[in-house]
């Protein structure tokens, strides 16, 4: 069922998944790879290129914050147009001034600017931190705090604001996500009582409310951090930790039966920050890849081993988390 593979940095090595896309990684780890878990095929990038990336891990305030709080501006997706099994992908880094935004673009050879360039004058909100893009029909989708998306089509490489609106109240719980089951950009949004579901209505551009769920999760025990972590339509993940726990729950929502179900622990310990990233296996080819050997990257045929391909499973959700070393 639901399961969440756990990845952990060895120590003195720093490592980020920065993004999952068509059973494919793009990750950071002493150098920039995009890597594919089942076919256990790897490439390395050269990233010097990129404003934003030698900002985030290469610059004199790299610290492991600043990088997680950061890392959400890259966007990763793969070239769908080609039928072939050798695939292209693109990497898109949303660089952020005031009320600008502008685009960095790499297809794993080389990078370069978009001449497309925003500006929100009307709009003055930030990108939300901590909260990944979401691929949606060739276009990858940026949230901002105010509930408004930046929107940039891999295709054709131009970006757009959607001026949706929500306003999220404090210390509430927010996920930017994909719902499968009706094609829609969605928000999840939860408070200790109430989790909601909102969906983006293409023809209105407002987020408009689908349902609610009765947080029943939150009870008196005294947690030490809750959020809601997955969701696809069919089923949501919300991930809890207690203060005198050593390790995390992960509890699953159907939201066709309309209640709660499986339930697992979550390896990552406290002292490190996790984040969590659906993954589908997928059998493809990027061109120009290695095959990765435990005698020559350790950290590599680590997070490789995280798919177990000797194993059938039929799970609710194939989840990669990647804990922070702080």
């Amino acid at each position: 069922m639901s399961h969440v593979k756990t990845f952990a940095s060895i120590p003195g090595v720093r490592s980020y998944i920065l993004g999952s896309c068509s059973g494919h990684l793009l990750l950071y780890t002493s150098g920039l790879y995009v890597v594919n878990p089942l076919t256990k095929r790897f490439r390395l990038l050269d990233h010097s290129g990129s404003m934003l990336l030698a900002t985030i891990f290469n610059g004199p305030n790299n610290k492991a914050n600043n990088t997680e709080d950061r890392a959400m501006c890259v966007g990763f997706a793969l070239d769908q147009s080609r039928a072939t099994t050798i695939k292209r992908f693109k990497i898109i880094c949303i660089l952020e001034t005031h009320t600008t935004y502008a685009f960095e673009i790499s297809d794993g050879n080389s990078w370069r600017f978009s001449e497309t360039i925003i500006t929100t004058t009307n709009s003055k909100s930030e990108l939300t931190k901590r909260m990944k893009p979401v691929y949606f029909e060739g276009t990858l989708h940026w949230l901002r705090n105010d509930g408004s998306i930046i929107a940039f089509n891999i295709e054709t490489e131009q970006a757009r604001l959607i001026p949706s609106v929500f306003h999220p109240e404090p210390e509430m719980k927010l996920l930017f996500t994909l719902d499968d089951k009706i094609n829609r950009l969605t928000l999840i949004s939860g408070t200790k009582n109430t989790i909601s579901v909102h969906t983006l209505m293409g023809d209105t551009s407002k987020w408009v409310l689908a349902r609610q769920i009765e947080n029943v999760l939150i009870t008196d025990s005294e947690l030490e951090y809750w959020n809601v972590v997955a969701y696809d339509g069919k089923h949501m993940v919300v991930r809890d930790k207690e203060k005198d726990s050593s390790t995390g729950v992960a509890h699953v929502y159907n939201m066709e039966d309309n209640r709660w179900g499986a339930w697992w622990p979550t390896a990552c310990q406290a002292k490190y920050n996790l984040d969590v990233f659906r993954f589908t296996p997928f059998f493809s080819f990027f061109e120009h890849t290695e095959l990765v050997e435990d005698s020559t990257n350790e950290h590599l045929a680590r997070i490789m081993r995280l798919i177990d391909t000797t194993k059938r499973t039929n799970p609710v959700f194939r989840l990669m988390a990647l804990g922070y070393d702080k």
